[in-house]
């Protein structure tokens, strides 16, 4: 909730800043600083805008209403009654461990394995990863 409100209210205040600072050069025609003034105002309108996200917390907070979860004993009666688990023995449906083992085959390279900083075995004095590994 106080996410919210802080988004929405430092998004407003952006824009009144955007706002005065278009027009605080009109300032500079009244002897005065527009940067002073600029810091100054924009310092207000940030106090403003905590005492805002204060406010809309603490209303949006005492207007909060609380609904009530139902209790688990509710739930499980809507779901209906638990059905047992069926255990169907070992390895039915399933390869035996010796045969599911055999099928595998390890890979085996041609060529020793090229590290990532190690001069690429194309011969162009480049880094690998700068080579043929970027692809």
């Amino acid at each position: 909730i106080m996410l919210n409100i802080i988004d929405a209210q430092w998004k407003d205040h952006l824009l009144a800043l955007d706002h005065l600072k278009q027009g605080i050069g009109l300032v500079g025609y009244g002897q005065k600083d527009p940067l002073v003034e600029y810091k100054k105002e924009s310092f207000d309108m940030f106090k403003a805008m905590l005492d805002r996200i204060d406010t809309f917390t603490i209303r949006s907070l005492f207007n909060l209403q609380i609904v009530e979860e139902q209790p688990p004993e509710a739930l499980r009666q809507k779901r209906g009654p638990r059905r047992p688990l069926t255990f169907t023995g070992p390895n039915q449906g399933a390869a035996p461990a010796g045969e599911e083992a055999g099928k595998t085959k390890t890979i085996v390279r041609s060529e020793p394995k090229v590290g990532r900083n190690d001069p690429c075995p194309c011969g162009s004095g480049k880094k690998y990863k700068k080579c043929h590994g970027a692809a």
